[in-house]
């Protein structure tokens, strides 16, 4: 057995529902059904241990972040729907990837809890609180490309990820689609945006592996690539995912 499969990929999400689009795309990348485990937040008191023991984390989309965790309180017209229980779940996730360098693949919330776990801070509410012409929350069809992103020449592996996957062709940009409400205001501590939309809102973040002795592979964007995997610049993500699974900690599969 290979050792991707003796320490599996683990997936936080809200339901088994919820989970099939991101274990099809983590099957699109060679992980089979038995090397993927679905948690949720009835285990959040070994939530550590899962992250510890795993091969690569994946945080998925989902409900709001509490906000006390970046320091504010819930505002009335935030319309902030949360589930402490997930929270926590997700809290101890990244303290086990944090201590054993797990990477950690973050998506729409995922990338929301990554940045409050790192210390930055959120926007509670978009259109009550950052009103703009861009629109962020297009629930379906969940394919549908919302707004184009912005990726700044940085020396990134992640922004030269995005760089040399999608063309800057100014008749082509690069299309994402968007459902959140919520989104970064302050960023983390070590993390760096390499993507913006329009209206200047962080579409994707990553650990800066600049900074000296960085060496936890954390990644995340605010769209949704598990519904995108039919498009090779999407399905390239995970593959880079899936490459940090496997790769410079000596976790390729045996031949």
């Amino acid at each position: 057995m290979s050792e991707v499969g003796k320490k599996p990929i683990v997936l936080s999400t809200s339901s088994e529902e919820a989970a099939a689009p991101y274990v099809e795309a983590l099957k699109a990348v060679g992980f089979s059904a038995d090397q993927i485990e679905v948690v949720g937040p009835e285990q959040r008191s070994f939530g550590a241990s899962l992250a510890a023991g795993a091969r690569g984390l994946v945080l998925a989309g989902g409900a709001d972040l509490e906000p006390w965790r970046y320091g504010e309180e819930v505002r009335e017209d935030a319309g902030v729907l949360t589930v402490p229980d997930r929270d926590e779940l997700e809290w101890a996730l990244l303290d086990g990837a944090r201590s054993q360098k797990v990477p950690v693949w973050a998506i729409c919330r995922g990338l929301q809890v990554a940045n409050v776990y790192l210390g930055g801070s959120l926007w509670q509410d978009l259109p009550s609180q950052r009103p703009r012409d861009v629109e962020h929350a297009v629930d379906l069809p969940k394919d549908a490309l919302s707004h184009s992103i912005a990726v700044p020449t940085l020396e990134s592996p992640f922004a030269e990820c995005l760089g040399r996957r999608f063309s800057h062709d100014a008749t082509t940009p690069l299309a994402v689609n968007s459902r959140h409400h919520q989104a970064i205001k302050s960023l983390g501590e070590g993390l760096r945006a390499v993507a913006h939309s329009p209206d200047d809102l962080i579409e994707a973040i990553e650990l800066d592996p600049l900074e000296e002795g960085s060496t936890w592979w954390l990644r995340g964007v605010q769209w949704h690539p598990e519904n995108l995997i039919v498009i090779p610049e999407q399905l390239a993500l995970w593959r880079d995912f899936a490459e940090a699974v496997r790769g410079p900690r000596g976790l390729r599969e045996e031949p």
